[in-house]
């Protein structure tokens, strides 16, 4: 009676461990010393498409490409002479369809009572999968380090544990740890932190423009993107950010800034520049303070053209403005309002005195001839003023009304100034 027990319970436990071997996922064999298959779980049919019968009598050998068999039967035969395990041997095979397959192999050697080994019982492993995935994981480092980008990854206490290369090029760091903002100007932190990383928390990325310190302690305007990759309960586990150069685009909008409110000829604010000069002065609290406006017009500037050329008469024009801006105080607003005419705006005037000596500098200054080359010219202005907000609180009605008292200076010998009455 014990005896048929232990029968029962040894039959039960093999029928446990065949259902066992025939469910796992690997794929489960036996060789003998020579390598020849005489066991295959049915998994196999699974991974290279073959029945367990079809590979009995075959070699592991004869599944694989011919240089790969080479290469893993010498391997195999040190390990059975050795009588040496195998472990996690990578290898690649062919499917029954002639698609790769890659297999983890591990198995350990069978003993008889001498202690020769006559054979390996161990398992394959798919991990075609596993090695695609970390092949696209090289390839997209490859991309990263390859960046001209500044690209880096900081765990959640802000430690930087990855940068590439260009990141290290930019700031002179090795792959030592330091502060996420650590390469950022003052501003820029205060951006990031308070601003940038949060940002990123809640919604998941953030992008805006910043800066990074280089190396030479110069600032390197950036557009920057941070990530907070998240778990699945949605814990921040760390940090990722790309930050692009974009000095080139920036020195690009200060050309272009320049180009639209600069004039070309005497690099003076042009008339759009004076728009927003006078836009911002009306904007303040009306009679706050005074302003005053003066239309500056040079006298025959058309002859002076026509005798000497337009050349000399654009090389005048810039000398002008050049002695214009000698004769203004510190902080007043000069512009080329078109042609020969210039407009001058007096902020926080307290008393005519103050206009008076800005317009006599401007009279004794246009006394003087210029040279041009070898030509000595005499060129006069006349100016005419209007005040703010005492003669209008617009644009076109401070500009008409000093430009019709400059035209009554004309009309009466020029070569001087005239407050609006």
């Amino acid at each position: 009676m014990l005896k048929k027990t232990s029968g029962e319970d040894l039959k039960a436990g093999g029928e446990r461990f065949r259902t066992l071997v025939e469910h796992v996922s690997d794929w489960i064999w036996e060789v003998d010393a020579n390598g020849v298959y005489t066991y295959a779980s049915p998994r196999i049919k699974d991974i290279l498409g073959y029945a367990p019968e079809e590979i009995i009598g075959k070699t592991p050998f004869d599944l694989m490409p011919e240089e790969e068999a080479k290469k893993i039967e010498g391997v195999f035969f040190h390990l059975v002479e050795h009588k040496l395990p195998i472990k996690e041997l990578e290898n690649v095979n062919l499917h029954r369809d002639g698609h790769e397959v890659i297999l983890e192999t591990s198995g350990a050697p069978v003993m008889d009572a001498e202690g020769n080994c006559t054979g390996y019982r161990g398992v394959d492993r798919d991990i075609t999968e596993r090695k695609e995935n970390e092949r696209r994981q090289k390839q997209l480092l490859e991309i990263i380090e390859a960046s001209p980008d500044f690209i880096a990854s900081a765990d959640v206490e802000g430690k930087v544990f990855y940068h590439n290369a260009a990141a290290r090029n930019i700031i002179g760091k090795n792959r030592g740890s330091y502060s996420f903002v650590e390469a950022n100007p003052d501003w820029a932190k205060t951006r990031i932190l308070e601003e940038g990383i949060p940002a990123a928390v809640e919604k998941g990325m953030w992008k805006g423009e910043t800066a990074i310190l280089k190396q030479d302690g110069t600032e390197m305007p950036v557009s920057q993107i941070i990530v907070a990759h998240k778990s699945e309960s949605g814990e921040v586990e760390f940090l990722s950010t790309i930050a692009h150069d974009i000095t080139e685009r920036k020195e690009l909008e200060k050309i272009v800034h320049h180009q639209a409110l600069y004039d070309a000829l005497t690099d003076l604010p042009n008339r759009r520049y004076l728009h927003r000069k006078l836009d911002s002065l009306f904007a303040r609290k009306e009679g706050t303070q005074k302003a005053a406006l003066l239309f500056f017009d040079l006298d025959n500037f058309k002859i002076i053209n026509d005798r000497y050329g337009h050349q000399t008469g654009d090389s005048l024009l810039g000398m002008v403005a050049l002695r214009l801006k000698s004769c203004i105080r510190d902080g007043d607003f000069i512009c080329r309002f078109g042609g020969d005419e210039f407009i001058i705006i007096l902020e926080n005037i307290r008393s005519r005195t103050e206009i008076d000596r800005v317009a006599n500098r401007m009279v004794e200054a246009f006394s003087r001839p210029f040279q041009i080359g070898p030509h000595s010219i005499e060129a006069t202005g006349s100016i005419g003023i209007s005040l703010y907000p005492d003669h209008g609180s617009d644009e076109e009605t401070l500009i008409a009304k000093a430009d019709e008292t400059m035209y009554e200076i004309k009309k009466h010998g020029k070569h001087s100034y005239k407050l609006k009455e």
